[in-house]
C-alpha cells in the first residue's frame, strides 16, 4: 500500500507464499514483480522455482533462461535450472548447469552437492566423492551432502564410510528424510 511499484516487495512476498506452499499466489507475486521490473532477474528465478514445484519443467526452464540472459553470472538460476534438467533426465544439460553454477560462485555447496549427485546419476563415482567432498568442505552441517555422499560410499562397497556419513546426516538435520 505505500509502495505498490515496489517489484522488490512482490517478489519477497512471492518468496513467503512460496515458503507456505501457496504457488498460485506465489507466481502471481513473482508475475506483478516482473511487469514492474522486467529486467528482475531474481524475480524470472523464483517463479521458474515455483514453476519447478508445480512440475511445469517447460515454464521454469523458460524463467530460468530469461534469468540467466538479464544477469548471466547468476548462481542460483543455473543451479535451479540444473535441478530442473536432472529431473527431466537430461543428465548432461544439468551437469553444465551446476558446473556453470560453480564457476560464478565457487563457494556454493548446493551446487556442488548437485554435481556431485549427477556424477553419482552418471556412473563416475569419483567425481561425484570429489564434489560431495568440496560441498561438506564448504558447508560442514550441510546434510543432504553427506547423505548423497553415503549413498556414493554405500554403491562403492565402502560401507564404514555410508555409515558415517548418514551418521554424520543424521546429526546435521535429525528431521530430514
Amino acid at each position: 500500500r505505500i509502495n505498490p511499484k515496489y517489484a522488490k516487495s512482490f517478489n519477497n512476498r512471492g518468496n513467503v507464499f512460496k515458503d507456505k506452499g501457496d504457488l498460485e499466489r506465489a507466481i502471481s507475486d513473482y508475475n506483478e514483480a516482473i511487469r514492474l521490473d522486467p529486467k528482475f532477474a531474481l524475480a524470472y528465478a523464483n517463479r521458474g522455482d515455483a514453476w519447478d514445484d508445480k512440475n511445469d519443467s517447460a515454464r521454469a526452464i523458460a524463467d530460468l533462461d530469461q534469468a540467466i540472459k538479464l544477469d548471466p553470472k547468476y548462481s542460483r538460476a543455473y543451479n535451479v535450472r540444473g535441478v530442473v534438467w536432472k529431473k527431466k533426465g537430461d543428465l548432461d544439460r544439468a551437469l553444465a548447469d551446476f558446473t556453470d553454477a560453480i564457476r560464478n560462485d565457487a563457494k556454493s555447496a548446493i551446487a556442488y552437492a548437485n554435481r556431485g549427485d549427477v556424477w553419482d546419476d552418471k556412473g563416475d563415482t569419483n567425481r561425484a566423492i570429489a564434489d560431495l567432498d568440496q560441498a561438506i568442505r564448504l558447508d560442514p552441517a550441510y546434510s543432504r551432502a553427506y547423505n548423497v555422499r553415503g549413498v556414493v560410499w554405500k554403491k562403492k562397497g565402502d560401507l564404514d564410510r555410508a555409515i558415517a556419513d548418514f551418521t554424520d546426516a543424521i546429526r546435521n538435520d535429525p528431521k530430514s528424510s
